[in-house]
C-alpha cells in the first residue's frame, strides 16, 4: 500500500522532524478527535485502508446484517445475503441475469411447505412503506408465479401476491384478491421490521426485497 501523498502529506525526508513537544500534541490532538467522535472516531483507520468494518464490534456486526439504507438511501437486502434467512427448502441458484448474479427459490416440483425467505429492516424513519421486490416466474409461468407475503410475520395466512413474466423485473407487492389492484401498504413504527415471502407455488424466483416510504 502507497503512503498518503494526499494535500498537506509531507513524504519527504523532513517529514519526522519538528518541535521536542510535537508528537505528545499530536497524540492529544488525535486522542481529543477520537473522544469526541465517540463509535465514528474508532472507523478512522478502517476508512483509511478500506477495510472491512466486520469484526469491529459485536454490536456492530449484528446491526450490519439488517437490510438498511445504502449509499443510494435504498433500504434493501438481496434475497441471498445474510440480511434473509431461507427456512424450508428455499435455495440459493446462480443465474447472471439476477442482482449479484444469485436468486432464491424452491426447486420446480417440490411443492410448498411453509418454505419462506424472512428479509429484516432498520427502519430509520417511521412512516408509511410499500414493499417493492424484484422477482421472476418459474418456467411454468401460469403456475410459478405466486408468493404468500406478510409484514412482521401478519396476516398469519399471508397475502397472495401474484405477478407476471420470466424474466426478472421490479414490482410493488400487491393483494391478488383486490380486485382493485390496490398496492399493499404499512405503517412502520422506527425499529426493525421483517417482511416474509412464501413459497406458494414452487419455483417462484426472488432476487431483492426493499422498503420503500411512501409518506408519514
Amino acid at each position: 500500500m502507497n503512503e498518503s501523498s494526499g494535500p498537506g502529506a509531507d513524504t519527504g525526508h523532513h517529514a519526522g522532524r519538528g518541535a521536542g513537544g510535537a508528537p505528545a500534541a499530536l497524540a492529544t490532538a488525535a486522542f481529543a478527535r477520537a473522544a469526541r467522535w465517540g463509535r465514528w472516531g474508532a472507523l478512522l483507520p478502517v476508512l483509511a485502508c478500506a477495510c472491512s468494518l466486520e469484526g469491529l464490534s459485536a454490536e456492530w456486526d449484528s446491526s450490519s446484517a439488517l437490510g438498511g439504507a445504502g449509499d443510494d438511501g435504498l433500504l434493501r437486502s438481496e434475497a441471498e445475503d445474510e440480511g434473509c434467512e431461507l427456512s424450508g427448502r428455499f435455495e440459493r441458484v446462480d443465474d447472471p441475469e439476477a442482482s449479484g448474479g444469485i436468486y432464491v427459490a424452491v426447486p420446480e416440483e417440490a411443492s410448498c411447505n411453509g418454505d419462506r425467505v424472512d428479509c429484516s429492516f432498520k427502519v430509520d424513519e417511521a412512516g408509511t412503506y410499500q414493499i417493492k421486490a424484484r422477482v421472476a416466474t418459474g418456467p411454468e409461468e401460469s403456475t410459478d408465479n405466486s408468493f404468500l407475503v406478510r409484514m412482521d410475520h401478519a396476516p398469519e395466512l399471508g397475502t397472495r401476491y401474484d405477478f407476471s413474466g420470466t424474466e426478472f423485473h421490479e414490482d410493488y407487492v400487491h393483494d391478488s384478491k383486490d380486485n382493485t389492484g390496490a398496492l399493499l401498504k404499512f405503517a412502520l413504527d422506527a425499529g426493525v421490521h421483517v417482511v416474509s415471502f412464501e413459497c406458494r407455488e414452487d419455483a417462484a424466483r426472488l432476487d431483492w426485497v426493499q422498503l420503500v416510504r411512501i409518506g408519514p
